[in-house]
């Protein structure tokens, strides 16, 4: 695409639509998802580890989420500047986590910086990094999750 077809809330929308898409992938512990949302040669990095390309993401998300009785991703906040087929974005975010057995939820505050492209198939990212600003363990004694929790939707990326 050339800078002169496109169009600026389009592109807007289509970014916000690929965050939240990413986030309720995750929120519903969806490797699968998560993944089809980078670019084929994408990179996510958490941590201080990165990934790099789509099968290698899904793989490691996969695993990580096999570790959670509950995982909710909120993203919040984002600013866009797209410029053609590139756009960098940056999110606030808050993450609820239960592992497995635990007695502890991880309330854990940070952002995503990120750099998309525009593919064939819509804007995808190429590149999430992810910083924590901060972590915190709340008692679950009192959190009941609901066994029957899960997408009564399936929407497409």
């Amino acid at each position: 695409m050339t800078k002169a077809l496109t169009d600026p809330i389009s592109d807007d929308a289509a970014i916000r639509r690929l965050v939240a898409y990413y986030s309720d992938a995750v929120t519903h512990l969806d490797a699968v998802r998560a993944a089809s949302v980078y670019a084929d040669d994408g990179c996510v990095s958490i941590a201080g580890a990165e990934l790099y390309g789509r099968a290698a993401i899904e793989e490691g998300m996969r695993q990580s989420f096999s570790a959670f009785a509950l995982l909710q991703l909120i993203a919040h906040g984002g600013l866009i500047d797209a410029d053609g087929d590139q756009a960098t974005g940056r999110w606030s975010t808050i993450e609820l986590t239960v592992r497995r057995g635990a007695t502890d939820m991880s309330c854990i505050f940070g952002c995503y910086d990120d750099q998309m492209v525009r593919l064939p198939e819509g804007w995808r990212f190429r590149k999430r990094s992810f910083t924590m600003a901060g972590r915190t363990l709340l008692p679950t004694a009192k959190l009941r999750l609901n066994p029957d929790f899960g997408p009564t939707h399936h929407f497409s990326s």
